[in-house]
């Protein structure tokens, strides 16, 4: 009897040894790393040479948007602001929007050209806007990413632009993704924009893969000649998120194919695949999302006892934040392993960010499902 072939096991047979393959080092080429984490538990799913320094090329702009919505966030600027460009920003190096010295841009209008149009004047403009000068902006950047967890990068310009200096790992702008993801969920939604126009002229986004991918919603390309083609990457499946970030592409498209892969591959692992996705939409768009069905996830646990811990610490120190909400313990299953979540119930969508604001501000952890 002839026995046809699983091609579907074979495919992902087939995916270590590509693997392999992506991440042989080249001493010819940037070096190359990747990592995938789970959004929500922040656990490392996959990793090659997660901690191996590299440039950041243009995915330190995530940092100059970080810092931006955090201004704007605390009123420091409003999107109607108009930033000046300075002989220096106007001689900054394609990408650019080819600003002129003396003249203004919009700070709303900053922003989308940083994420779909990566420009590199524009990303001066914002330094020497927030801290009068690209220097000491790049002290700034630094200063935040120690902040946020990211022990190994050392900023040293807003845009990416080649400096010996300004290193960084797959892993740490991995943990910058999520904290932009996290604490600026409302502007992050401005990473799945495909168009920019400024000055009549419409700028299209440089994330290929974002238009393609199932379930992709950013984040940002990069790419210098010592980086080689990078990706910081964010998709949901399922109502289940994934970060992915690659370094070192000998080309856009080999890096695109390459995350996709390696991205294809843990969103299976968690019993997630293209088919579902169409599925899950048309349910929430059939059920009408209740007022109050939002929870916040205050930790994620190995043992019941741990997470039955963490809701008592919460409820007693942060009484303003938890009365009248319900307390639950919920198991979850993440990458085969069994976790408990210590939640708090029946929240609105706006309560839900107000309260994990305001955990985040005394460095709780803090997180929202629907």
């Amino acid at each position: 009897m002839l026995i046809k072939p699983n091609m579907s096991l074979f495919k992902y047979l087939l995916i270590p040894i590509f693997i392999t393959i992506i991440f042989i080092s080249s001493e010819t080429f940037a070096k190359k790393a990747a990592i995938v984490i789970d959004f929500d538990t922040k656990e490392v799913l996959f990793e090659v040479n997660a901690n191996t320094k590299n440039y950041p090329a243009s995915l330190t702009k995530i940092m100059t948007l970080y810092i931006l919505f955090d201004q704007l966030e605390k009123g420091q600027i409003t999107n109607q602001t108009k930033l000046k460009v300075s002989r220096i920003a106007a001689s900054r190096s394609p990408s650019k929007l080819y600003l002129e010295e003396g003249s203004n841009i919009k700070a709303e209008d900053a922003v989308m050209a940083l994420i779909v149009k990566s420009a590199n004047d524009v990303a001066t403009v914002v330094a020497e806007s927030i801290s009068g000068s690209e220097k000491e902006f790049a002290k700034l950047m630094t200063s935040y990413a120690r902040k946020l967890g990211m022990t190994n990068t050392t900023f040293k310009n807003a845009s990416g632009l080649p400096n010996r200096a300004q290193l960084t790992t797959a892993r740490d702008i991995s943990i910058l993704s999520h904290a932009l993801i996290s604490n600026f969920p409302e502007k992050y939604k401005l990473f799945s924009k495909q168009k920019f126009t400024y000055n009549g002229k419409t700028y299209k986004t440089h994330n290929k893969l974002m238009l393609s991918y199932d379930g992709a919603d950013g984040i940002k390309t990069g790419y210098i000649r010592a980086s080689g083609f990078q990706l910081a990457f964010s998709a949901v499946r399922n109502d289940k998120r994934l970060i992915g970030v690659i370094f070192g592409g000998d080309t856009g498209k080999q890096r695109d194919n390459s995350l996709k892969i390696i991205m294809n591959k843990e969103f299976a692992e968690l019993g997630i695949n293209k088919k579902e996705i169409k599925t899950k939409i048309v349910k929430k768009e059939t059920n009408k999302i209740q007022t109050n069905s939002y929870s916040i996830v205050v930790g994620t646990f190995k043992y019941r006892n741990s997470a039955e811990k963490q809701i008592k610490l919460i409820k007693n120190k942060y009484p303003k934040t938890t009365t009248a909400k319900t307390a639950n313990i919920v198991l979850i299953k993440v990458s085969g392993k069994q976790l408990y979540e210590s939640r708090f119930e029946n929240f609105s969508k706006k309560e839900a960010y107000t309260a994990c604001k305001r955990l985040k501000k005394y460095n709780r952890d803090c997180f929202i499902r629907s």
